[in-house]
């Protein structure tokens, strides 16, 4: 393989096998169930936001998001995470901690292009079923390993929403690959922005697709592995279901880590090689 094949490969493997393409990603007919609410401990929000990224409001504002995708070029699956109402620089984000899917996919591509931190997990969307004498809420779990609940969220449709009123906010994340070499910093660590149009499906009689109702989230596990309960919800603000299309395309990095974590390595390595010395020789 020459420069020009190795060109080619977007994505690993290189050469043929590569395990997706070039952006954009198409996504149809998305099923959405996502709730704000304020979180119940400001301090363990901020820690999980990176340098410089705070959160936007006194007592931080989180979305927990609740997904089945029908069609997208990356197949069918399910999705569930968490945004922080964040601000960087003056502009406001929603910054995404915690992300989990049940497909190969969206995982590798959403880690390794925009630094989403996707894990996989176990994920079902039920309402009522059959012989059941209940149906008015959308029930939306997630386990991570099956059987510890992480996350559960529902939600009863009691009204149609007015689009408008919904706040339209890029997507903040953190991309980071490891150095290759022990000691090394990370190769890659930026913050990258993704801008996303959504689009409602519409019913019959032309309204849109978006309904707001009575919503719960609760963060079940206090999973050492999965810490998604250092979001868990005080208030509850509102909660929506929805019906989107929208295409995702490259991300934008607006910060590079790599410099300022450089310099602190070489000022951490000089201060070992300080105190290796001994005393009597300095």
């Amino acid at each position: 393989m020459n420069l020009e094949s190795l060109s080619a490969s977007f994505s690993q493997p290189i050469g043929p096998g590569v395990a997706y393409p070039a952006p954009p990603y198409l996504y149809r007919g998305v099923e959405d169930i996502f709730v704000a609410y304020e979180a119940a401990d400001p301090a363990a929000v901020e820690a999980l936001l990176p340098p410089g990224v705070t959160a936007a409001d006194d007592v931080p504002v989180c979305i927990a998001w609740a997904r089945w995708v029908p069609f997208s070029t990356f197949g069918p699956y399910h999705e569930a995470y968490v945004m922080v109402r964040a601000e960087f620089e003056g502009q406001i984000f929603l910054y995404q901690p915690f992300i989990f899917t049940d497909n190969e996919m969206p995982l590798v591509a959403g880690r390794e292009l925009w630094g989403f931190a996707k894990k996989l997990a176990v994920m079902s969307r039920t309402s009522g079923g059959a012989g059941l004498p209940y149906g008015e809420q959308m029930l939306f779990t997630v386990e991570r390993p099956k059987g510890q609940r992480i996350m559960t969220v529902s939600i009863a449709c009691d009204a149609l929403q007015d689009p408008a009123d919904l706040e339209d906010l890029p997507v903040l994340s953190t991309r980071l690959i490891p150095g290759a070499e022990a000691g090394a910093p990370p190769s890659v660590a930026e913050l990258v922005r993704l801008d996303v149009e959504a689009p409602l499906h519409t019913s019959a009689d032309g309204t849109p697709k978006l309904w707001t109702g009575r919503a719960s989230v609760t963060m079940d596990a206090r999973s050492a592995v999965d810490p998604w309960h250092l979001l868990a919800p005080g208030r509850i603000v509102q909660g929506w279901f929805g019906i989107f299309d929208f295409d995702l395309h490259h991300g934008r990095v607006i910060h590079d880590y790599v410099p300022e974590l450089t310099a602190l390595a070489g000022s951490r390595s000089a201060a070992q090689r300080h105190a290796d010395v001994p005393a009597g020789a300095r």
